[in-house]
């Protein structure tokens, strides 16, 4: 029973390895805790020896051949005619397909090459073996039929220790996911029937395809899967229904990358992430059914809860081919539930971090059948209502709950006011979608702003000299100490940008003028007690200082506004 290696998966090149190794495939059937099976991992092992002056790889001359034939011919001989192509890696297997009847040649291996030509055949064997994904025959002797056919993953290869006088015996471990045999009726290589003894059915001539659709569409090596329930006993709702409850919901696989007889790479961590996804959504037509998870003697929760504020993320390792998903609702009674997702971002150019909120509320109709009673609100309306309660009438603020939601996702104290804020309404649907951005920027000091930036610059006392040009003098000017020294100064300049309140939608001096932010209060007054705050007024050990001309700049249709002062002040001593 021949293996036949299709080297790089190039039809033309179809290695042989000779003497047949012995072949072992152990089958091992993946299951999770409870049972379950979801998927097979074939080993096959190939235990062999290689002959110093038969079987192929051929002997080689050390660091490759270009053409083997020459070169084996004048070092290495064979007996009788010389194969007429030669293949595979370094040229050492030839393009012989039939086995019965085209036994290898000899090659005359004088004694104290034996060791060389061995090790040279290892280093051809090991390069023949050390791509994934090559197409492995296990054939017939007779025909050349093949009985199993794989695309495995190399594992290792090991070589016994000797002195390499006549012989080498080597171990191959291999692993595959599938066992491939002959061609179904639209040309399709088909899998094994007893590799399909982890779906519910064997079935005959089933393709990778077909058998995948049964695996959750991908090829793991394992996976887990848990729910928990929890009290939370700080989100009463209602008198008689005190609590609201939390369920998480974690799943994870890690897969295995696979090729199949297509040529095509299925990565590892794609192949978990397709698991999870298709498990997540299995139950599509009522997903999340949280519900079904919750244990016995919780049938009064069942019929007066429903889940809100699902949350998830997700985790992606490609190194360890790993995808993972976690899961958080609310599961509480109410008039609308919401939906919302979390990222967080940060970088070292940037000084803040900053937190992403997308999320979309849903409302539940309160509205009869009939249409009738206008008491009564639309999907809409409770949406709306949920919305103004989460985000403290879109006012946001330190209570607001999608700013406790994003402050909770980091270690630093977040910004209550939003940086970005987008809302998009669908009333016919009853939904709001909303897009919100935090950083943990300052807080402004000045109110009705959407930002502001302060910088304060001091200049301290330096030498006063003079400079006295000397004519001839290769040195340069005379520097004279004068015997005093320069005065100190703070500049401080205010810039702000104003929100929308703030800035004038008409003509004419009022509003134009009259809004500028150093005119209405309260942020005249605020600007006041921010330069008060700034000055070197009542800075210790200063006798007396003296203000420069104030400028002022107010752009009425964008909002923005500057000020910059200066003082220049003498101190004690």
């Amino acid at each position: 029973m021949p293996i036949r290696v299709r080297y790089q998966n190039d039809n033309t090149q179809e290695c042989t390895v000779r003497p047949t190794p012995l072949v072992s495939i152990s089958t091992n059937i993946l299951k999770d805790g409870a049972g379950e099976a979801f998927g097979v991992t074939y080993g096959i092992t190939l235990t062999g020896t290689l002959l110093v002056d038969q079987g192929t790889p051929y002997a080689i001359e050390h660091g490759g051949i270009a053409d083997l034939r020459h070169l084996s011919t004048d070092k290495y001989p064979f007996h009788g005619t010389a194969p007429s192509a030669f293949t595979g890696p370094y040229g050492a297997f030839d393009s012989v397909i039939s086995h019965m009847s085209n036994k290898p040649p000899k090659q005359k291996i004088s004694t104290n090459q034996a060791a060389t030509v061995l090790i040279q055949k290892q280093k051809a064997l090991r390069a023949l073996f050390a791509q994934d994904g090559q197409r492995v025959e296990i054939t017939d002797f007779d025909e050349d039929n093949p009985a199993i056919i794989c695309y495995p993953r190399f594992v290792s290869i090991d070589f016994t220790e000797g002195t390499y006088v006549e012989r080498c015996e080597f171990t191959i471990q291999l692993e595959a996911d599938t066992l491939l045999f002959g061609q179904g009726d639209d040309g399709s290589l088909v899998v094994d029937q007893e590799g399909t003894l982890i779906t519910d059915a064997v079935q005959v001539n089933k393709t990778e395809a077909q058998l995948l659709a049964s695996l959750s569409g991908a090829f793991i090596n394992s996976y887990d899967e848990t729910w928990a329930l929890e009290i939370d006993e700080a989100a009463g709702e209602a008198v008689d229904i005190p609590y609201s409850y939390r369920i998480s919901h974690n799943i994870n696989a890690t897969g295995k990358t696979h090729y199949s007889p297509g040529g095509e790479k299925l990565l590892a961590w794609e192949q978990a992430r397709t698991f999870v996804q298709n498990r997540l959504s299995h139950n599509i037509n009522d997903y999340p059914n949280i519900m079904g998870k919750i244990g016995n003697g919780t049938v009064n929760l069942v019929n007066s809860y429903g889940g809100f504020n699902h949350v998830r993320s997700e985790n992606i390792s490609e190194s360890n081919g790993t995808y993972s998903v976690s899961e958080n609702w609310v599961i509480a009674s109410g008039s609308a539930y919401e939906n919302f997702s979390t990222s967080i971002s940060s970088s070292n150019s940037e000084a803040f971090v900053s937190v992403s909120i997308d999320g979309n509320i849903k409302g539940l109709s309160q509205i009869t059948p009939s249409g009738f009673g206008s008491s009564e609100t639309s999907a809409y309306d409770n949406a709306l209502l949920k919305y103004n309660k989460i985000t403290n009438s879109g006012q946001f603020g330190l209570t607001s709950d999608v700013f406790t939601r994003a402050n909770n996702h980091v270690a630093v104290q977040l910004n209550s006011q939003p940086l970005t804020i987008t809302i998009a309404n669908n009333e016919y649907n009853g939904e709001i979608n909303y897009s919100l951005a935090f950083n943990n920027r300052p807080t402004n000091i000045i109110s009705g702003v959407l930002s502001e930036d302060i910088s304060v610059s001091d200049t301290y006392p330096g030498d006063v000299f003079a400079t006295i040009p000397v004519l001839g003098r290769k040195t340069g000017p005379v520097l004279q100490y004068v015997g005093s020294r320069t005065e100190y100064k703070r500049d401080v300049t205010i810039n702000l940008i104003m929100d929308y309140t703030r800035i004038p939608y008409g003509s004419g001096r009022n509003p134009l003028i009259l809004k500028k932010p150093s005119v209405i209060e309260p942020t005249a007054s605020q600007i006041a007690d921010l330069i008060k705050e700034l000055s070197p007024k009542g800075e210790p050990g200063i006798r007396k200082y003296f203000v420069s001309p104030p400028s002022e700049t107010w752009s009425p249709k964008d909002g923005s506004y500057s000020f910059s002062l200066n003082w220049t002040y003498e101190m004690d001593s």
